[in-house]
């Protein structure tokens, strides 16, 4: 009876032990790939306004209003069939400031793209008796810059008067990363790596 004891024991170390090695290396995994993805991403510069919340659980931050958010049809040209609540991707060129600006919304992941693609997700599409005037509101998954209360206040403050925008770290797959805080177009603030 104790040998089975025993051998139960050392079932549920074992058991334990490849849990935790499993866990680990998710951990390391997802780690490893937003580093990847910061260090070697496609860099584009969002214009963003901000405002500063606070939420009780994660402290201070920043909320991104980002200008693509919202994108005049006349502005780009559409490819497929958009549909509400659903994943869009946006081609992005430079603009004529530093800033990137949406030239096309696909309703799939482009195969190929002269220019980087952002993934989004269209959350309403106001149409207008001028269908030229359709305005589509798409929303980002970075729609928050968590920062320490010091460094929201700051950025609060620059708002105001300035041009702020965040620079981005975009994978083949459209999916973004915050790689940055710039001011009028000079980086103020850079996300580590690691």
């Amino acid at each position: 009876m104790g040998s089975n004891i025993m051998k139960n024991l050392k079932f549920i170390i074992i058991g334990a032990l490849i849990a935790a090695a499993i866990q680990t290396g998710l951990l390391v995994k997802i780690i490893y790939d937003r580093g990847q993805q910061l260090a070697n991403g496609t860099e584009v510069h969002l214009q963003t306004g901000m405002v500063d919340p606070r939420d009780l659980f994660r402290g201070h931050y920043v909320r991104l209003n980002l200008s693509i958010g919202r994108i005049l049809k006349k502005d780009v040209k559409i490819v497929g069939d958009l549909k509400r609540r659903e994943a869009v991707y946006v081609s992005l060129k430079k603009g004529a400031e530093e800033f990137w600006v949406p030239v096309v919304i696909y309703s799939e992941l482009p195969e190929a793209s002269d220019n980087p693609v952002l993934k989004g997700k269209l959350t309403y599409i106001r149409n207008s008796k001028d269908p030229e005037k359709t305005t589509y509101q798409i929303s980002f998954p970075f729609d928050r810059f968590f920062a320490p209360k010091k460094r929201a206040k700051e950025l609060e403050k620059i708002r105001n008067d300035r041009k702020l925008g965040i620079i981005v770290a975009l994978n083949k797959k459209g999916e973004g990363l915050i790689k940055g805080i710039s001011v009028d177009g000079k980086s103020i603030y850079n996300e580590p790596i690691y």
